[in-house]
């Protein structure tokens, strides 16, 4: 690529001392800086004529033309450059079916242009009309392109925008056809079945890639159903000269100067701010779903390691996580499936906070599978959820949670770290909602599955009742080492009776749909008499909550 200083010895290269004058001369400044935005272009320029051979990749001429674009607008203030640009991505987000890219494409034209009747000349294929017009039209495209994406949530913004400007102008028969279009994107919000993505991180290492990749990270979002390994052979199919990383370590400066391709690709787990909002904690699932993995600018993964020495008896006591998060440019989806990287943030995580995020995060897997199977999604196919369900209860009874168990509900190590009092107490809130939830799932399970599968079934539901049997008696354990001291140690409530006494309700009350009432009940349980519960309290609140329960009980509490 063009360097500054070479760019500037070929144009003055046969007068040198012309290019001295103006170094020494009052207008140096603004030379140089004229001198470097050209070659920036140049740079640019090139890469994207490099991009768009016909026989480069989509993705290729997306960054080229993306970064070609961001140029014309944030260095040289081109607008109408930036414009027609705006519309070459667009026309290769189309090609490519990426719709929600096309929508947010068009949109940066859009926030260009004011509900105003100035007349605008023919443009493009635009034709001469008034400012107003131009952008209506731009909304009924983005509102189209948003629906063939899936992204009604967008939309709907979009379509009361186009509802005021209708009602203002008494345009009612525009106003009632925008309103049937926002209330068909609700329904299709509640009806539609939507797959959700897995994020990657790429990183570009080495001098050989073209300029606007070159010794960058990106996350991106993948295809509908594209896995790590699916996405890792079309990105080196799109780089054929590139050499895989084996490892996600950060690049050294040999590497990242060196005259070829390197390539490191990872999967990443995309971190929403939805838990941050109370209120949406009564939102069905499907809803929410949505805004995780929407409008996100953080991701991150996790490399776990033994702090000191590990414990030879039970890992998990000193297994610890290096937290890395990235911090995008940009959120995801946008006018890219790919966005720069930032900044990045590193934590460690504590073996108990681990697997508090471990129980949590699968209790959510676990949450959505089965809210898709009540809203029949999945249209009669139940491997994924027999899939799910046999993974977390066969883990959790030869391993997982029962390890957890051991590891943190230990009397010496609750006495050795008293500080982590309250979070053994959520890890224990956490476990027991896993336990009601799988219960819930193989009720959804029970109504699903096929004749043939039922061995399957009978197995799953006796898996279960061991692990709620083991449950049950560390937690009694653990409630005593925990919360509560009666004389010696013993329990005066269980969690249902501490259930009742919490929500003011009759002694001996045992309603499945309680939050415990799935462990306390042994009747038959269908779909229908049993629903997913969301936490409509923080765990940390439940746990507060208990301490004041026992304490109104005239129980001690430690």
């Amino acid at each position: 690529s063009f360097s500054a200083v070479s760019f500037r010895t070929q144009l003055f290269g046969p007068y040198p001392s012309l290019l001295e004058k103006i170094e020494q001369e009052t207008w140096r400044e603004t030379g140089i800086s004229f001198v470097t935005s050209v070659t920036r272009l140049m740079e640019r320029l090139l890469d994207y004529r490099e991009c768009m051979k016909g026989d480069e990749m989509e993705n290729k001429k997306i960054g080229g033309s993306s970064n070609l674009m961001n140029f014309y607008k944030s260095e040289m203030n081109k607008e109408e450059m930036y414009i027609r640009y705006i519309h070459k991505l667009c026309d290769l987000h189309l090609q490519a079916e990426d719709y929600t890219e096309s929508a947010f494409t068009l949109l940066l034209y859009w926030e260009l242009l004011h509900w105003e009747d100035r007349p605008l000349r023919e443009f493009l294929h635009y034709p001469t009309q008034s400012e107003w017009q131009r952008k209506e039209g731009l909304s009924r495209k983005v509102l189209h392109y948003f629906n063939k994406g899936k992204c009604w949530e967008y939309g709907i913004s979009l379509c009361r925008e186009l509802a005021f400007q209708y009602e203002t102008l008494y345009d009612y028969q525009s106003l009632s056809w925008i309103r049937k279009m926002e209330a068909a994107y609700y329904d299709n919000i509640i009806e539609q079945q939507r797959i959700e993505p897995e994020f990657f991180r790429m990183g570009f290492y080495g001098r050989k890639f073209p300029f606007f990749l070159r010794n960058k990270e990106f996350v991106c979002r993948g295809y509908d159903y594209e896995r790590l390994e699916d996405f890792q052979q079309r990105m080196l199919g799109e780089f054929p000269q590139a050499i895989a990383m084996q490892h996600p370590n950060q690049p050294d400066d040999a590497l990242l100067q060196s005259d070829a391709q390197y390539l490191q690709i990872y999967a990443v787990t995309p971190v929403s701010d939805i838990t941050d909002v109370p209120q949406l904690e009564r939102v069905p699932e499907r809803i929410k779903s949505f805004y995780r993995i929407n409008n996100v600018t953080r991701f991150h993964y996790d490399r776990p390691f033994h702090k000191g020495p590990k414990d030879r008896e039970n890992e998990f006591r000193s297994l610890w996580i290096e937290r890395t998060t990235l911090i995008l440019s940009r959120p995801l989806p946008g006018i890219s499936r790919w966005a720069e990287v930032e900044r990045r943030e590193l934590v460690e995580v504590s073996p108990l906070e681990n697997a508090i995020y471990v129980v949590e995060n699968k209790t959510q897997e676990l949450r959505t599978l089965i809210s898709q199977y009540q809203h029949r999604q999945h249209h009669g196919n139940i491997n994924p959820l027999s899939m799910l369900l046999n993974g977390v209860i066969d883990a959790a009874v030869n391993g997982g949670i029962a390890r957890y168990q051991e590891a943190f509900f230990d009397k010496e190590y609750i006495n050795s770290q008293p500080e982590d009092t309250e979070r053994i107490a959520q890890l224990n809130d956490l476990m027991q909602e896993q336990v009601h939830i799988l219960g819930v799932g193989l009720a959804v399970h029970e109504k699903l599955v096929h004749p043939e599968m039922r061995p399957l079934h009978k197995k799953l539901i006796d898996q279960f009742h061991m692990m709620r049997a083991g449950l049950h008696q560390v937690s009694g354990s653990t409630c005593c080492s925990v919360c509560v001291c009666v004389c010696a140690c013993q329990c005066k409530y269980s969690e249902q009776s501490l259930y009742v006494a919490q929500q003011g309700l009759p002694a001996g009350y045992t309603g499945v749909n309680s939050p415990r009432g799935i462990l306390t009940t042994h009747s038959h349980m269908s779909p229908e008499s049993v629903r997913l519960i969301h936490r409509h309290r923080s765990v940390s609140h439940r746990f507060h909550l208990r301490k004041r329960c026992y304490s109104n009980l005239n129980v001690t509490t430690f």
